[in-house]
């Protein structure tokens, strides 16, 4: 046949029809027993070669599955929920840059230079504050930060991500503050400042963001009275800010906040590390105290399962949920209460002057 004849055979017999060549019509046909056997004898052959043959697997792979169409899911976090969230503690926002303008014009001189950076260092021995200014950095930023992601908690329509919001919002108003500081003679922009309130944000959003964490971890300050103290050492100029040789910084690990505690009376019990350093204040250094850098370690009590604990004592837990009793149970987690603890120090670094 030539191509195109053996091209439409091709064709016709896919269509089910048999093609003749002028040849084969001479032949004697060979008689059947009619059309109806020839139609079943082919179909069961068809049948036999189809039970006998295995199936090819198709070369375009087995079919995609088909999943049902649901509404998209909405994101974690978005800069829309930020606008969101942001508006929806705008209040507390202006309380917080409203104290922070107190402060710095009160106990840090804003506005009273020309812009100017320094290079403080860390922790060393020849640094201006020992590190105490750092950890203050970064306890600032966290308690900021904490307090604005326990409000979006409490306002935010959505607050998903409230703990992201609120580092975002603690870690710029204290960069805002930083800057401000290069304005000023006597503290001046710092780069370490900076990583320091970056280490407070990223802290809050840890304790916020970890289930349970925030029951079991407190970061505090703690004002230390001035029999804790060498005589004469306190600034005789009032500071709102409590100066860096009367503050101790002190984390907290709660009984309370563990399962197989809180049926036990080590819920009201709190393991506590602590740091301070001394001898950079100037009237530490007029009245040549040493410099020491001091760890502690200790045992203290857990104000708040006591006071507003479920306890079966009489207690202040019926006013857990009240503003007064959410401020109050706040400030114990970011203030130790002195006399409160019992301590073993280590004095590890000591320069005579």
């Amino acid at each position: 046949m030539s191509r195109p004849l053996v091209s439409f055979a091709a064709i016709m017999a896919l269509a089910g029809f048999t093609f003749v060549s002028p040849a084969d019509a001479s032949q004697p046909k060979v008689k059947t027993d009619g059309p109806s056997k020839s139609r079943s004898a082919t179909t069961a052959g068809k049948s036999k070669a189809a039970k006998a043959a295995p199936a090819k697997p198709s070369p375009m792979g087995p079919p995609a599955a088909v999943l049902p169409v649901g509404p998209a899911s909405e994101p974690f976090y978005s800069p829309g929920r930020f606008g969101e969230q942001v508006y929806a503690v705008r209040w507390e926002m202006a309380l917080v840059g409203g104290a922070l303008v107190g402060v710095g014009l009160r106990d840090w001189d804003w506005g009273g230079s020309k812009f100017a950076t320094i290079d403080e260092g860390w922790f060393g021995s020849n640094t201006r504050h020992g590190g105490m200014d750092k950890i203050g950095h970064a306890f600032s930023t966290y308690v900021i930060s904490d307090l604005l992601t326990d409000r979006i908690r409490a306002n935010a329509t959505n607050p998903t991500g409230a703990e992201i919001t609120g580092a975002l919002l603690g870690f710029g108003i204290m960069g805002l503050a930083e800057t401000v500081d290069g304005f000023t003679g006597k503290h001046r922009f710092s780069r370490e400042d900076i990583i320091a309130n970056g280490a407070g944000a990223v802290f809050s959003v840890f304790r916020n963001a970890v289930p349970g964490l925030s029951d079991k971890l407190d970061f505090r300050l703690m004002y230390t009275p001035a029999s804790f103290e060498r005589p004469g050492v306190t600034p005789d100029e009032f500071t709102i800010i409590p100066p860096y040789e009367r503050q101790r910084y002190i984390m907290a690990l709660k009984g309370s906040g563990f399962e197989t505690f809180k049926s036990t009376p080590l819920r009201y019990l709190e393991l506590q590390a602590g740091f301070q350093a001394r001898g950079f204040g100037d009237n530490e250094r007029k009245l040549n105290y040493p410099i020491e850098r001091t760890f502690y370690v200790g045992v203290g009590l857990n104000l708040n399962e006591i006071l507003f604990g479920s306890v079966p004592y009489p207690n202040l837990s019926r006013y857990r949920d009240t503003t007064a009793g959410w401020a109050a149970r706040k400030a114990l987690e970011y203030l130790q209460v002195p006399y409160t603890a019992v301590y073993y120090s280590n004095t590890f670094s000591r320069i005579p002057r």
